[in-house]
């Protein structure tokens, strides 16, 4: 009996870590989209330099989520938790698409400011279908969530 607390013990100490580290990680995308949006409005109106550094700090706040987001992941897998780990990599898949769509727009920039339209609606068509992607995982992780209720408070 003692050995099944224990392990009892283990797997909510993991579950609750990684419903520690969701509030830290959400804060992080929400700071970050917010960053990433005001890239995409400053970059619009040809204030290049102000979208640059919202660039830089839409990377560093989704480079922080994903850090904690990988702690989750680990934290999920030693628990053998499926539900946890299915979640914790479509929010890893989710910051991924996001930081390679901040990478495509802070490319994309410089082609703006030499007036070559070209490339720069490249990158930044694929800004947009990197930014498509993480909304698919976003919407992966909120059926994983509907889909277990108990789980997830």
């Amino acid at each position: 009996m003692i050995v099944v607390v224990f392990l009892s013990g283990c797997i909510q100490s993991d579950s609750s870590k990684i419903d520690a580290l969701s509030v830290s990680i959400n804060s992080h995308l929400k700071t970050g989209d917010g960053d990433y949006n005001s890239a995409g409005t400053y970059t619009n109106e040809y204030l290049y330099t102000a979208a640059l550094a919202e660039c830089d700090n839409a990377s560093s706040e989704y480079n922080q989520a994903r850090s904690l987001a990988s702690q989750g992941l680990t934290y999920a897998q030693d628990s053998n938790d499926t539900v946890y780990a299915s979640y914790m990599q479509s929010v890893l898949n989710e910051i991924d698409a996001k930081i390679n769509a901040t990478n495509e727009l802070k490319t994309a920039i410089p082609y703006l400011q030499d007036n070559d339209t070209v490339n720069a609606n490249i990158y930044s068509s694929d800004a947009n279908g990197y930014m498509d992607d993480a909304t698919t995982f976003n919407n992966q992780r909120e059926n994983i969530v509907k889909q277990n209720p108990t789980k997830f408070k």
